[in-house]
């Protein structure tokens, strides 16, 4: 189970199914919203929570990529652009006309395609490490993502990430973070054992394509709120010049790097990730 579930959790019922999320500090300025990675759990999010929730309303949401609690409805839409349409729900849910969207891996893939096609409802955004152009899913993932439609596939999937040496290697956690991947074999502990949630995550993976991301990106010259870039220096799956070029696609794009981490930023350098973030909204108009 996520390590969120057992303190502060509320509930939103959605067309989608009934969604888990978390509020965390207070401020005048529109509310960070927080999209983590593919097979991660919200408490990813934590340290970075910690640091900013003196400042800003943070909401963490146990979104349906893998590590999700609850299993969403069986006939929901969860390909990326139906998840997208679940984050823009959730903010009608929670009363946010826009929020500052904060996305890591497949969760920024998420906030990009909110920001094409709802760029009224993105205040400002961050992009961590994450898919984007003509890579999505990455080059390494994507025959998996291809073969999820294959009975069983799934399954076998995430009884190999339960084995604690696999969930460390690099064809498990070991691939997006640089430290500790072995304390994060939590996060899979709802896909092994639930059916809902292997079906959720099927959906995600082959509902997956670069056809997404291209267009989501012909969008980005015309969001001219601020946004900013941040990229690992040690990243397997996405090279720094995707960052690079990420970060030129918007009026107001800006990179930055973050060094001695992994993929999973939040979870490899939580410290400087909020440290970015903070000085990134403080610095902008938000409110």
């Amino acid at each position: 189970m996520s390590q969120f579930t057992t303190a502060g959790q509320n509930t939103l019922e959605t067309s989608k199914g009934t969604v888990g999320y978390w509020t965390n500090g207070e401020g005048p300025g529109p509310a960070v919203v927080f999209l983590q990675g593919f097979l991660a759990g919200p408490d990813v999010w934590s340290p970075v929570v910690a640091e900013l929730a003196g400042r800003h309303r943070c909401f963490t949401v146990d979104w349906p990529f893998g590590a999700h609690d609850r299993p969403m409805r069986a006939d929901a839409d969860l390909s990326p652009p139906g998840v997208a349409e679940l984050v823009v729900e959730v903010l009608d849910r929670l009363g946010e006309s826009s929020a500052v969207l904060v996305g890591n891996d497949s969760g920024g893939v998420i906030a990009q395609l909110v920001t094409a096609a709802h760029p009224d409802r993105v205040a400002a955004l961050a992009l961590v490490a994450c898919d984007a152009f003509e890579v999505f899913p990455p080059g390494v993932y994507r025959l998996l993502f291809r073969l999820a439609s294959v009975p069983g596939v799934v399954r076998a999937m995430a009884a190999a990430m339960n084995v604690p040496a696999i969930a460390r290697s690099r064809v498990g956690f070991g691939a997006v973070l640089e430290h500790c991947p072995g304390s994060v074999r939590h996060w899979v502990a709802p896909l092994a054992a639930d059916p809902g949630v292997r079906r959720d995550i099927t959906k995600l993976m082959t509902g997956a394509s670069s056809a997404q991301t291209l267009a989501a990106a012909r969008a980005f010259g015309g969001y001219d709120r601020p946004v900013l870039v941040v990229w690992a220096d040690r990243d397997r799956l996405f090279p720094l010049a995707l960052g690079r070029r990420l970060a030129r696609a918007f009026p107001s794009g800006r990179l930055e790097v973050i060094k001695n981490s992994g993929t999973f930023v939040p979870h490899d350098q939580p410290a400087r990730l909020a440290e970015l973030l903070a000085g990134f909204l403080a610095e902008q108009d938000l409110r």
